[in-house]
């Protein structure tokens, strides 16, 4: 298992694992499936994208981009959301950890100093994955959003990243 920096090729891939639970899931709030260009611009627009790759299939990925808007609210410039996805056919193997922990330790080298999960507070495995790596639970917004005709919960989940007392100048 090579686990390396997302390119415009695995663009469908990455498009295919995002895809597979859409229709049946609150694992996203959307039932609009991700185009291949569209992923191509995703990855442009996160600061880090990892992919896992076996037998040269991309089989899971995590990435970090900007949590809210930090170019229009610089206040958050140090602030990060996670996402992170594995191929169902291979879920249970660890490799969700494996991604995970070298996508924080690409957020620690980048300067960063928070780590944000937003995670459907029905989707309790994710919950659970994330507190398994350290993300404690810092918020529950009810009724935040919606798919399948009803009303959807977010759950807000933090990692600290370093111990800094104050932000860099």
């Amino acid at each position: 298992m090579e686990i390396r920096s997302a390119t415009p090729p695995d663009a469908p891939a990455i498009a295919d694992i995002l895809n597979a639970l859409l229709t049946t899931t609150t694992v996203e709030w959307t039932e609009t499936p991700h185009r291949v260009e569209d992923i191509v611009r995703w990855i442009e627009d996160h600061e880090v994208v990892l992919v896992a790759e076996e037998d040269g299939e991309v089989v899971g990925l995590a990435a970090f981009g900007w949590f809210r808007d930090a170019v229009v609210r610089p206040g958050y410039r140090f602030t990060v959301e996670n996402s992170v996805h594995v191929r169902q056919s291979h879920w249970g193997r660890g490799l969700g950890s494996r991604l995970m922990q070298e996508l924080i330790e690409a957020a620690r080298a980048s300067g960063k100093h928070a780590m944000v999960a937003a995670i459907d507070a029905t989707n309790e495995d994710s919950i659970r994955f994330h507190q398994r790596l350290g993300f404690a639970e810092v918020g529950r917004l009810p009724q935040v959003g919606t798919k399948f005709g009803r009303w959807l919960d977010l759950v807000l989940l933090e990692l600290r990243l370093d111990e800094r007392a104050e932000p860099p100048s």
